[in-house]
């Protein structure tokens, strides 16, 4: 089973910690988890906890453009894809998430 989940609003949106507990407890039921951060999401590879998921086999993925729009550098762990790389995620996942 595999959850992709996109989220586009910044880390002081409600979103955030929505999708923070979401991938976790699917983690823990052994879930394969993907988030896409696109538009102010991208904001969010400024939260701790998105790179203690991404150590916890949480796939975490972005559009550069975004990031490179929004001045967010790059970070270890983390792809900085495109559209491209979402639209694998809603191939490859077994449900999507929209936030």
């Amino acid at each position: 089973m595999k959850l992709g989940i996109l989220l586009t609003t910044d880390p002081t949106h409600e979103n955030t910690n929505t999708v923070l507990n979401l991938s976790q407890t699917a983690r823990e039921a052994g879930i394969d988890v993907a988030i896409f951060l696109m538009h102010n999401g991208v904001y969010n590879l400024t939260h701790s906890l998105f790179m203690e998921l991404a150590n916890a086999g949480v796939e975490i993925s972005l559009c550069a453009h975004n990031a490179g729009q929004r001045g967010v550098g790059k970070v270890d762990k983390v792809l900085f894809g495109s559209q491209y790389d979402l639209a694998q995620i809603v191939h490859e996942c077994d449900r999507f998430l929209s936030f």
